[in-house]
């Protein structure tokens, strides 16, 4: 995770991983970092428009000033490009990984976009195709 620099999520996402994930530990390379006023206040605005976890790292993006913010969840995605926030998904991050030399495998790399297919999250089979071709092309470049 060097490469992707610090990873930082706002204590209402620590919780709802705790909640959703109860039998695994958040890893020890992600911090977790309080919002600060009138930070807090924004997500509670927010949250009329998307989930609270999301409300939070949108905020806490805009309180570190950070250079981007992962999230797979496509109203927060576009809530937070209103907000003129770069955003980025598991997909895009798996790419970026596959671009700069960090999976060593093509048949890892494919087997990651199949395991997020399979996963909770939604993810259009274009996205999926486009994520397959692009890794296809990577290795044989």
């Amino acid at each position: 995770m060097d490469l992707a620099g610090e990873i930082i999520i706002p204590s209402v996402v620590a919780e709802e991983f705790k909640r959703n994930a109860s039998d695994i530990k958040l890893p020890n390379w992600v911090t977790i970092k309080e919002l600060e006023e009138p930070n807090h206040r924004k997500t509670l605005e927010w949250r009329k428009q998307i989930d609270e976890g999301e409300a939070a790292a949108i905020a806490l993006t805009m309180q570190m000033q950070a250079e981007w913010l992962l999230t797979d969840d496509a109203i927060a995605r576009q809530f937070g490009e209103s907000l003129r926030l770069e955003i980025h998904g598991s997909i895009g991050l798996l790419l970026w990984t596959v671009a700069v030399g960090q999976v060593k495998s093509e048949n890892k790399a494919l087997n990651s976009v199949d395991a997020f297919a399979g996963s909770s999250l939604w993810i259009s089979d274009r996205v999926v195709n486009q994520a397959c071709k692009t890794i296809r092309t990577l290795y044989s470049a």
